[in-house]
């Protein structure tokens, strides 16, 4: 700032004085308030500016939060494919068993999808717990869409309930090939299902 922007020059005498002086300090004239009403003015703007633009950051700060939790929140869910095998049982229309397999996951990664991986699929469980010779299959476990589908031969699909992301002990399901299967019962034998 320059020196004639923090003083104020007496009309009378051309003494420089401190802004906010109402007299010259030399003659005693009354000083005009004009320059010290400009300077307050743009204070005051300048601090309505700052007001401004920290509620605007704010405003977009929560925006962007919420638009990273919604994104995310289908990653908040693990899922509930481990390393132990988990039983599934399926049934026909009348509830009745038609058919059982065992799913054991292998490996997965978080995506904006949901989770993706490989599992193995078997008829039984395996004493020695050795399932390293059976094929792998790719799944998808997308809790956005409500459903979890296994790439396998023939294609499984298991469908959420609802949109909230957690997979019931038990619901609809469609196995390609086999018009008889409607339904599921997931029976994990290590914590089964997880939220």
């Amino acid at each position: 700032m320059k020196d004639n922007e923090l003083s104020i020059t007496c009309p009378n005498c051309g003494k420089l004085n401190v802004i906010g002086s109402n007299r010259c300090s030399n003659c005693g004239q009354r000083l005009p308030a004009q320059k010290q009403w400009k300077v307050q003015h743009h204070r005051t703007l300048s601090k309505r500016m700052v007001g401004v633009i920290l509620t605007i950051a704010a405003v977009l700060a929560i925006g962007l939060l919420g638009l990273i939790v919604q994104h995310n929140q289908v990653l908040s869910y693990t899922t509930f494919l481990n390393e132990a095998p988990q039983k599934v049982m399926f049934y026909d229309a009348h509830h009745h068993p038609v058919k059982t397999l065992y799913l054991i996951g292998d490996r997965r990664k978080k995506t904006t999808a949901g989770i993706q991986g490989t599992l193995v699929i078997s008829k039984r469980v395996r004493i020695d717990k050795n399932y390293r010779s059976l094929k792998r299959v790719y799944y998808t476990d997308n809790r956005q869409h409500g459903l979890l589908e296994v790439q396998s031969d023939p294609v499984m699909k298991f469908y959420y309930p609802s949109r909230s992301g957690k997979l019931k002990l038990n619901g609809r399901c469609e196995i390609a090939g086999y018009p008889k299967i409607r339904y599921f019962s997931w029976q994990g034998t290590s914590g089964g299902v997880t939220k």
